[in-house]
């Protein structure tokens, strides 16, 4: 049984040969998965199903693999049997609080898939170097735009010795500091000193979460958001926060535009698809109103929460072209394949 986040309001559809599956750890509430369904992924399944794609969701356990033949793996998806010809596994790695438990079986997973032939539009490799902030950082150091400063550290049981200040020397006030691999703005704070610092470190160690430690921009900095489809910038969404929030997500009430790629980012927006080559990616950028800075990358950013019908109908496009250039890297990796043979 496939584990759509929500019980579908439209029927489920139908084969097309060419399986599109996401690995995606569902624990979300029946509040979550129904604003979700909504706004993203019964979006993705109309835009899937009108390019050819079956999209399905399936949570880790689903996949069960048969290596006891050298060298011929067989592996089954909710006990259907599936081939590196028919499948495209989408798998991002999903490590918010609640998927804590989840974290080992999607690693593990994520590099069996991948030895045992199929074609990964997110390698394993490049999905964990863009999870953890400071490892995106480290693999993007010869960015030609600035990165924002960042200094990780780790949190858990010995917080209370407070051996990270060594690592934070440099850090001044206001800072932010966040979760070194959450997302969608969650857990983002503003501390004013070392104390305020202290105590967000205490409430981290009780989820054992690596922070995060950046300068604090200053209000109204905005973020862009640049999708990256084929290699090539598609679109530009630009977004704004609402008053002093730390964040511009349409959660915290940001309001949102598409807007031409600004001349600034294109060097960058370059450089960082030759690194991290994938048919897909959205690179973010923040703007303290004078510079813009070089913030994360997302193999697997969301396209959704559109605001009017102008900004569904530019996503739509957005999430077409990202799954036909899904389409054509299978088609380019299964030639590949076929001509090594």
């Amino acid at each position: 049984m496939t584990t759509a986040p929500a019980p579908a309001p439209a029927p489920a559809p139908a084969a097309t040969g060419r399986r599109l599956c996401w690995i995606y750890p569902d624990r979300g509430t029946e509040r979550m998965r129904d604003k979700e369904w909504k706004h993203v992924w019964g979006i993705y399944r109309e835009v899937a199903r009108e390019g050819g794609w079956d999209l399905t969701l399936h949570k880790p356990e689903e996949v069960a693999v048969d290596v006891s033949v050298p060298g011929l793996p067989r592996v089954h998806l909710d006990g259907e049997p599936v081939t590196p010809q028919d499948t495209v596994f989408v798998t991002s790695l999903w490590s918010l609080p609640h998927h804590t438990v989840d974290v080992c079986n999607q690693l593990y997973l994520y590099t069996i898939l991948e030895q045992a032939g199929f074609y990964l539009p997110i390698p394993p490799r490049l999905s964990f170097i863009a999870n953890d902030k400071a490892a995106t950082m480290l693999h993007l150091a010869d960015s030609p735009l600035p990165q924002v400063p960042t200094i990780r550290i780790g949190t858990g049981r010995d917080a209370a010795s407070r051996s990270y200040e060594a690592a934070l020397a440099s850090l001044g006030y206001p800072a932010i500091v966040k979760p070194a691999y959450w997302g969608m703005g969650l857990g983002v704070c503003l501390v004013r000193s070392v104390d305020e610092l202290k105590g967000v470190v205490g409430l981290a160690s009780g989820a054992d979460t690596a922070l995060v430690c950046q300068p604090y921009l200053g209000e109204g900095v905005e973020d862009f958001r640049v999708w990256v489809v084929g290699g090539r910038p598609h679109t530009v969404l630009r977004r704004i926060p609402k008053g002093k929030s730390l964040t511009a997500n349409l959660s915290s009430g940001g309001g949102m535009e598409h807007v031409p790629l600004p001349p600034e980012l294109a060097e960058t927006v370059g450089y960082v698809a030759a690194r991290m080559p994938m048919p897909y990616i959205a690179v973010d950028f923040l703007w303290d109103g004078e510079r813009f800075w070089l913030s994360e990358v997302e193999p697997d950013g969301a396209v959704g929460f559109a605001d009017s019908e102008q900004t569904e109908r530019e996503q739509r496009q957005v999430i077409a072209d990202r799954f036909a250039a899904y389409a054509d890297a299978h088609r380019e990796f299964l030639n590949r394949k076929d001509a090594t043979r």
